[in-house]
């Protein structure tokens, strides 16, 4: 049998993580949550594993734009892993970070979310892992 595919939460609020932590390990998945982009991203480049990452907009410091723009210049990381942006400030996006989507595959999560939308876009993010 398959090991759970495992969904890194990068997200600076701590509720959040947690609730998706929860919900997220009671459907089955490994659960790994950081609270910024620069721990995120070493994290990514040190994994043996595929991550599902749940990525936030807006977050202190590194945040979900300068990850996706690490990411597209690391071939390693973008291929092995695979992204979702969540975000409540979609009408914020530029097109720079909407070129960056595109190019990344990455779909949008839009806060706030319902479950069963979250569930089956983490189910489609594993899909796209093999």
């Amino acid at each position: 049998m398959d090991a759970p595919a495992c969904v890194l939460v990068v997200d600076d609020d701590e509720a959040i993580r947690d609730t998706l932590r929860l919900v997220l390990e009671d459907a089955g998945y490994r659960v790994e949550g950081v609270a910024d982009g620069a721990t995120a991203l070493n994290r990514m480049r040190t994994a043996t594993e595929h991550y599902i990452v749940l990525l936030d907009f807006i977050m202190p410091g590194m945040d979900g734009k300068a990850v996706l723009a690490a990411v597209a210049n690391d071939m390693q990381i973008a291929t092995r892993h695979v992204y979702i942006l969540v975000t409540a400030a979609q009408a914020r996006l530029t097109a720079d970070v909407e070129s960056l989507l595109a190019r990344l595959n990455v779909p949008i999560l839009g806060k706030p979310f319902d479950l069963d939308t979250l569930l089956n876009m983490v189910s489609e993010a594993r899909q796209r892992l093999g």
